[in-house]
């Protein structure tokens, strides 16, 4: 009988060893099934969206994320007509008679911040002033205190914006606005337009005032309250705000895990890397 060479006594074991029971078999890999999940996001929300997005498919590389920015009252029809799953917003949805209520979780806090021109010298604003201001009872700055800075000029987002509901509802009240505010249709051209007018006062979202904001504002204290993270976790900053996730019903699946992770503490720190505070309670 011819005897087996040591490297076919190898190739045997080699094969006993990778066939099917064998205790050394390796266990198949599942590939994960790649999820699409559609977000909408309040265009004061897309930057944080974009964040939390992102940080978790590098997590979860098999959840693709389709992001769209939209108006606020877009961005919540965008989940009541089943374009998107999911809609990040500073406003919820008016009530409707015969449309269900969307499911609604807390997403991060933020501020409104009252901004002006640096060259103004102002660094506090009381609510009372600033209702005044946007009545209209003030048209000079020299009437507030800012000497040389010239007439005021009142720059407002336009009706339905997040930020301007809460403002309104806040500082205005029943107060009417003055006739002369000029109406401007994004953040971005606010920041512009106070920036480069000496005399202009605007506001936007807290999140987009940072260190290396450009072109450069300055933002004002509003009764003595500055605008900070801590300012609008415990409530002393007057124009503080929540701001949410809805979707039509409680989420599932894949799209319950994403919600569950921004919710999370680590979800939370990305809410704070993007300039926001995070949910109130939330360590």
């Amino acid at each position: 009988m011819r005897r087996a060479t040591p490297a076919l006594c190898c190739l045997v074991a080699a094969l006993a060893l990778s066939a099917p029971g064998c205790g050394g078999a390796e266990t198949p890999k599942v590939t994960p099934v790649t999820v699409t999940l559609r977000v909408a996001a309040d265009v004061a929300l897309d930057p944080l969206m974009q964040a939390l997005t992102r940080a978790y498919s590098a997590q979860h590389p098999n959840v693709i994320f389709t992001l769209t920015p939209a108006s606020t009252p877009a961005a919540g029809e965008a989940v009541f007509s089943r374009r998107v799953d999911l809609a990040a917003v500073s406003l919820l949805p008016e009530k409707i008679a015969g449309r269900d209520a969307p499911w609604v979780a807390d997403l991060a806090t933020d501020g409104i911040a009252v901004i002006v021109n640096p060259a103004n010298p102002l660094t506090n604003v009381t609510m009372q002033q600033l209702r005044d201001i946007y009545a209209g009872v003030y048209n000079q700055w020299d009437s507030l205190g800012a000497a040389g800075v010239g007439e005021v000029q009142t720059a407002v987002r336009e009706a339905g914006d997040g930020a301007r509901v809460v403002f309104d509802r806040v500082v205005m009240g029943n107060t009417r606005l003055t006739l002369n505010a000029v109406v401007l249709p994004s953040t971005e051209v606010v920041m512009n337009f106070v920036a480069y007018q000496a005399g202009a006062i605007g506001y936007v979202p807290g999140a987009r005032i940072t260190d290396t904001v450009a072109p450069p504002v300055k933002a004002l204290a509003v009764d003595g309250r500055p605008l900070t993270r801590q300012s609008l976790l415990d409530g002393s900053y007057p124009l503080s705000r929540s701001l949410y996730l809805i979707a039509l019903s409680e989420p599932q699946g894949e799209l319950r895990d994403f919600v569950a992770w921004i919710l999370s503490a680590e979800g939370q720190r990305v809410v704070e890397a993007a300039n926001f505070a995070r949910v109130p309670g939330i360590p």
